[in-house]
């Protein structure tokens, strides 16, 4: 099964709130898909740039939620009544970086440092497993463990101890790192090396990833574009990592051991410039001159 624009399943959601978008999809017993909103529903104040040493100060009160009361409860109910209607798969889609990867900046889940640990406390309390995060808003591609760093066992060469998987993406009109992409490609080895829970980091190509659900696994393909100055069909596979049922965990070795751009952590980078016509179908090298001609 593939998660793409169009969904079959019941949507759970109630009616007696306008400004509510968060609600669950139950998909058969394959997967419950959980749509958070932790952007703008009822959350404390967050970062603005000119408050954060405020923030700073404030992040770990126990009384912070990024999703408001309602909400952050309904969470919970969701996440335990998914667990028990025997759903495979929990996929929960949040705007912002769960994980940490990151390194926890306070306009994500680690400035709500309580609303997290309720979260991770939810989930191990109730011995729910099989729990994929999606999010978004950081203008780079994030692959990592999810795992409560202080409170569980966690190794971040096995993934033992890990809760779940964190699959972040960039979007196609998204900014990211400026410069060549060696540059990019450095600073990804040095965010992986320095971050336990991050196993993938990618930060130059605009692009898009696919998540493919099954009974025994979900897998998530990244791909980027080598230019979006132009109109074009050209693609490149940057990126494919595995989520084992019942392993909680990124498999490995991340990525096969290999991966086009960016860091993956015990694994290597081979960029090659073969990219995909998704036109025609054929591959082809990609030149400079090729990336400024409009199709």
């Amino acid at each position: 099964m593939l998660l793409g624009p169009t969904l079959s399943g019941y949507p759970l959601v109630d009616l007696d709130d306008n400004l509510r978008i968060w609600r669950s999809f139950e998909l058969g017993s394959l997967v419950d898909l959980i749509i958070l909103d932790t952007r703008n529903y009822d959350r404390s104040i967050t970062s603005l740039g000119w408050n954060d040493a405020y923030i700073e100060l404030i992040r770990d009160e126990a009384s912070r939620s990024l999703m408001g009361s309602r909400q952050e409860n309904w969470f919970y109910r969701t996440l335990k009544e998914s667990k028990n209607r025997g759903a495979k798969w929990r996929i929960i889609g949040s705007q912002v970086i769960f994980s940490g990867a990151d390194g926890a900046g306070t306009d994500t889940w680690g400035g709500y440092t309580a609303n997290r640990n309720r979260t991770l406390q939810t989930l191990i309390d109730n011995s729910i497993d099989n729990n994929v995060f999606l999010a978004g808003d950081s203008h780079r591609n994030w692959v990592a463990d999810v795992t409560w760093l202080g409170q569980s066992d966690y190794n971040p060469t096995t993934g033992s101890g890990s809760l779940g998987v964190e699959f972040a993406g960039i979007a196609v009109s998204s900014s990211g790192r400026a410069g060549p992409i060696s540059a990019a490609n450095t600073y990804a080895r040095n965010r992986v090396r320095d971050t336990d829970v991050l196993q993938w980091h990618e930060g130059y190509y605009r692009g898009y990833f696919v998540l493919s659900v099954q009974k025994d696994n979900v897998t998530a393909g990244f791909f980027g574009s080598p230019t979006v100055a132009t109109r074009n069909p050209w693609e490149l596979p940057l990126a494919n990592l595995t989520v084992l049922a019942g392993e909680n965990k990124l498999s490995r070795p991340v990525a096969g051991g290999k991966v086009e751009a960016g860091f993956a952590k015990g694994g290597t980078t081979t960029g090659t410039n073969l990219t995909l016509n998704t036109e025609t179908k054929k591959w082809e090298v990609i030149g400079f001159d090729d990336m400024f001609i409009s199709s």
